[in-house]
């Protein structure tokens, strides 16, 4: 508690200091709001080394700039002089797979005191301004001019911007979620950006700084912000000793004039976005006046207290859940043998053989196909057989579930919206969109709406779904690929899909391909499994940036399904079964465990 103490009053004494000297907001240092577990500022890679080669030059500026602190001070000890003061490295970075290639020009050795070097990488996307990776894979295909002097070779010409290579980006940078708010609605909505972990003093000013940017177009339609276009710091951000977090804003128009319904979706987005930077309480003011009457500070529980409870229980959403609130989750659904029963939570460390089999979670379905039970644990949305036809039916957790219109040649595991309000399923290759009629004790009153597709013409068959935790976006399966969609909505209760993308196209062995199932494991983050030669389980952001191949050890390839949810074993079928892979990292996080009871053609998911 002493340490606490003192840290707290030092960090006041620094907040004091920066309110004294700093009128002027998002470009000044801020108070130190590191944590433990917080990342340390990255030491600077090592400069040109004494009789290095032109192609050493160039591969070293590379390596070297992913290091953003003193404006690339590190990238630019590989420049001459006169092209260090003029290199413009404001422009986005341009990310590159790791591997790269540096060689000469043809015609150019370097025997004249001047060099050419060609630079040819895979490229994955760029960074933009505000943090966010845009996936654009193609081919980076530049050339830089070297010279030498006294024996020393440095870069004299090279293109605006940087050059990084995905490894440097993610050691330099640390992802951070900025929030906003669905379209319809208001739930929260997060947005992956990447902040330089350089000076860690500014993190605070600058992730609000990607706040007000707003949502990035691959979100047009599905979300917004409270915060009006031109909103900025009116000061320094500081911290006090007794840990609350001031942020002042401006250019928000008059406290008086903002009703109370837009005031708290204000504070929801800044209070959530700063917790993922380490901020506990804040206070907030719009030109020094208070933002709520009566609550001069905030923390996560009071913006989460204040929302339904179906979203805020969603497990991507800031929480001090504690490891009891694990207990209270709903186990996962596993259809073997036509039947649909739960997932023991204790799978991740196998299960008594000889333990009776659990009951059925629903009955009224002889030749269950797939099932997903609804965020809150009461439904159950099964695909049964009928005949040569599929259907999908609803009922509740131990009740028979009664049939729906949903039906064709082909239905695919269902898939629920957070508050369970919709079931989204693959009917013969296009995805369909059904919603709960009646009162919510009626679970059976699930219809098909209109749903617009057209962004997915010229795809191949969607062949499984699955929507993401905080409903804006599907991720589709598609001719081995996976695509991802905006799901945009209207105020009349109408659904479309908006912006569409391939996630992670490229060549061999940088692709994603080969896919036969996906799920989301939280917003932002997929797993992917399928028939890709070594690459059987596969862990992707949702921008494209990662793509990791996950563990394989136990596993008989192709691997047919998955299910995955935060803080939950990963669940997946292979050619021997159903095996489970520990949430919490036992036996190193490598070696899946088989679950009893599961065959080769069970189907397990998550609520939701």
């Amino acid at each position: 508690m002493r340490a606490r103490a003192l840290l707290a009053a030092v960090v006041g004494l620094v907040a004091l200091l920066l309110a004294g000297c700093a009128t002027v907001p998002g470009s000044s240092d801020v108070t130190v709001l590191r944590r433990v577990g917080d990342p340390a500022e990255p030491s600077a890679p090592p400069g040109p080394a004494r009789g290095a080669q032109p192609p050493e030059i160039v591969r070293g500026w590379i390596l070297a700039s992913g290091a953003t602190a003193e404006r690339h001070s590190a990238a630019r000890a590989f420049l001459s002089p006169p092209a260090a003061g003029s290199w413009d490295d404001g422009s986005s970075p341009t990310v590159i797979s790791d591997r790269f290639d540096t060689v000469f020009s043809p015609g150019s050795g370097g025997q004249s005191g001047t060099a050419s070097v060609h630079i040819r990488a895979d490229k994955l996307g760029t960074l933009r301004p505000d943090g966010a990776f845009v996936a654009d894979p193609g081919t980076v295909d530049v050339s830089v001019g070297l010279t030498e002097n006294n024996g020393v070779w440095r870069i004299s010409a090279l293109p605006p911007g940087t050059i990084v290579r995905r490894t440097d980006l993610k050691a330099n940078t640390r992802p951070v979620r900025i929030w906003f708010l669905a379209a319809v609605g208001g739930a929260p909505v997060g947005e992956t950006r990447y902040l330089a972990t350089s000076p860690v003093r500014s993190v605070p000013a600058r992730v609000l700084d990607e706040l007000f940017s707003g949502p990035s177009d691959d979100l047009r339609g599905a979300a917004l912000s409270a915060l009006p276009t031109g909103v900025l710091l009116r000061s320094a951000v500081g911290t006090a000793a007794d840990g609350v977090t001031t942020v002042d804003l401006t250019r928000v128009g008059p406290v008086g004039a903002l009703d109370q319904a837009r005031r708290a979706e204000i504070a929801q987005q800044v209070v959530l976005t700063l917790a993922g930077v380490g901020v506990d309480r804040v206070q907030i003011t719009v030109d020094g006046a208070p933002l709520l009457d009566g609550r001069a500070q905030l923390g996560v529980a009071d913006v989460l207290a204040g929302l339904p409870p179906a979203v805020r229980d969603r497990q991507d959403l800031p929480s001090d859940r504690t490891a009891t609130d694990a207990a209270a989750m709903s186990p996962a659904v596993v259809v073997t043998g036509g039947r649909v029963r739960p997932v023991p939570l204790d799978a991740a460390t196998g299960t008594d053989p000889g333990r009776p089999a659990a009951p059925d979670l629903v009955t009224g379905v002889d030749d269950a196909r797939s099932a997903s039970m609804s965020p809150d644990g009461r439904d159950v949305a099964v695909v049964g057989t009928e005949g040569p036809t599929m259907r999908l039916s609803v009922g509740r957790v131990g009740a028979a579930a009664a049939p729906t219109a949903i039906t064709g040649t082909s239905v695919g595991r269902p898939s629920w919206t957070p508050d369970g309000s919709e079931v989204w399923t693959v009917v013969d290759g296009r995805p369909v969109r059904a919603v709960r009629g009646g009162t919510s004790a009626d679970a059976a009153v699930v219809a098909p709406v209109g749903l617009d597709t057209t962004p997915l013409m010229g795809l191949a068959p969607v062949t499984a779904l699955r929507m993401s935790p905080d409903g804006t976006t599907l991720a589709l399966v598609t001719g081995g690929r996976v695509v991802l969609a905006t799901v945009v909505r209207d105020a009349g209760g109408g659904a479309r899909l908006g912006a569409v993308r391939v996630l992670r196209p490229g060549p061999a062995g940088e692709a994603l391909d080969g896919v036969l199932d996906v799920t989301w494991s939280q917003t932002g983050r997929l797993v992917a499994v399928g028939s890709a030669a070594g690459h059987p389980v596969q862990l992707a952001s949702a921008d494209g940036l990662d793509l990791d191949d996950g563990p394989t050890t136990n596993l008989t390839p192709p691997v047919t399904s998955v299910a995955a949810a935060p803080d939950r074993p990963t669940l997946v079928v292979d050619q021997g079964g159903l095996w489970s892979l520990p949430a919490d990292g036992s036996d190193g996080g490598e070696v899946w465990r088989s679950v009893p009871g599961g065959s080769n053609s069970s189907v397990p998911a998550y609520p939701g």
